[in-house]
């Protein structure tokens, strides 16, 4: 959720798109003198780039000790200090300190690979996981083709439990959320694979035919990075632009992101589709925020005016936005039909707040996957790029909260209804949680 602030990127001023946190379309250029592959970088700037990283988060972050105690974040630290007793390059550093960030439990809190960092040969294989088992979605260029669908029980004889674990453990996710984490491994499993266990010539899977229960063992190859990146890419496209469609008595409208310059008519765009429900008799509304990675908290706001039966505060806790710790009136153009919101493990951010301030004013009922925000999170983050390895931390320096009573939020944000895709849901292209609510209100109604 940006903040109407200024976020400082050494040297020069930047802005950031919380809606783009787990995009997948991060792309590399040059690095300088440095190669993050092959440039070895001596345990004296390494231990450097450690401290300076410890000292940011110690100094900035509002709060470290939710769910780690200062002795056992020490603890962590400590250990990864001693541990750095040879030359590394980039990404092996990464591998240290990724898992030392994601210890903070906060999303806008992360390190990224430097600017230029560009990752070699990958699996060419989507990934998806389903409550701890992981299947085969997507072939990105395999030889030979591996059937989709099949389950990964293991990759290069590890169990997949463990390196499902050891990815996790180095993604940053608001409090002890893994429905975030998940989401960003089923776009990119590839990338953070590499991440944490380098450059492979191929990768034996031992796969499970879920249809006879037979298991196998394949050897895949790897492949460029830009044609498995570009493939992703094209299967999982963002486009924050908001839209509505209509079927006799239902709605949907579709708010992929609250990044206001996305939708910079957003205000005309909401009063219009309400409008359009009032006139048409619309009963039922689909707000589908799947994927939804945050944006500005107006955008939340103005939707929720629309909702709203009397007025709300949005903010209890955080910076600037001073209109929105005041009370804001419904809005005239007002729906009073039956409201079903669609969530996932990508709604972040300023989504997590829409979220707890609609279900605290009970304008909704939510559908879905745990989302990946809650009523609190922070951010008004700075970057700093790391002396040495120019590594990229991003920390975040306030606590913004939602207005709604503190409760416990550390597994993320629960649907009323969890309504999760199956691989076959995947693999055919359905909607499961679109479904559920269509017919929700159909049996209630």
């Amino acid at each position: 959720m940006p903040a109407r602030r200024s976020v400082f990127f050494k040297p020069a001023l930047i802005l950031f798109c919380a809606a783009l946190l787990f995009s997948a379309s991060c792309q590399a250029g040059g690095n300088g003198p440095w190669d993050g592959i092959t440039g070895n970088f001596s345990p004296e700037r390494l231990q450097a780039d450690l401290a300076q990283m410890r000292s940011a988060l110690e100094s900035n972050h509002p709060d470290r000790f939710r769910y780690e105690t200062a002795e056992t974040l020490a603890g962590i630290f400590d250990a990864a200090s001693a541990s750095l007793q040879r030359d590394m390059n980039e990404v092996q550093f990464y591998r240290v300190a990724a898992p030392l960030v994601a210890r903070y439990h906060c999303g806008h809190t992360r390190i990224s690979p430097s600017s230029g960092f560009s990752p070699g040969p990958v699996m060419p294989l989507g990934i998806h996981l389903v409550d701890g088992k992981a299947y085969i979605d997507a072939d990105y260029g395999s030889d030979p083709p591996v059937p989709l669908g099949r389950e990964v029980l293991a990759i290069n004889n590890e169990p997949i439990a463990s390196v499902i674990g050891r990815m996790q453990a180095g993604i940053s996710a608001d409090a002890l959320n893994l429905s975030a984490r998940t989401y960003r491994l089923n776009r990119e499993f590839y990338r953070y694979y590499y991440y944490f266990w380098g450059e492979s010539p191929g990768f034996d899977l031992l796969l499970k035919d879920p249809a006879n229960g037979n298991e196998a063992t394949v050897r895949v190859a790897a492949r460029p990075f830009t044609q498995v990146n570009g493939a992703a890419n094209a299967r999982f496209p963002w486009d924050g632009r908001l839209g509505f469609s209509t079927s006799g008595r239902r709605a949907v409208l579709r708010v992929p992101s609250f990044v206001a310059s996305q939708n910079p008519d957003y205000r005309a765009f909401f009063e219009n589709s309400f409008r359009q429900m009032n006139d048409l008799g619309i009963a039922h509304l689909v707000i589908d925020i799947r994927g939804n990675g945050g944006g500005d908290p107006d955008m939340a706001v103005a939707l929720i005016s629309h909702l709203a039966r009397r007025p709300f505060v949005y903010f209890k806790k955080g910076v600037s936005y001073g209109n929105l710790f005041v009370e804001t009136a419904p809005h005239a153009v007002h729906f009073s039909g039956t409201v079903h919101a669609l969530i996932d493990g990508g709604c972040f951010s300023t989504s997590g707040h829409f979220c707890s301030i609609v279900r605290h004013h009970e304008l909704a009922v939510f559908i879905g996957e745990t989302g990946g925000g809650t009523f609190r999170c922070h951010d008004n983050s700075t970057e700093i790029v790391l002396h040495h390895t120019d590594l990229r931390l991003r920390v975040a320096r306030t606590t913004f909260e939602a207005a709604v009573p503190d409760h416990d939020v550390s597994a993320g944000f629960p649907p009323d209804h969890r309504v999760v895709p199956t691989i076959s849901d995947i693999l055919s292209g359905s909607d499961p949680q679109m479904d559920f609510a269509i017919r929700l209100f159909e049996e209630n109604n």
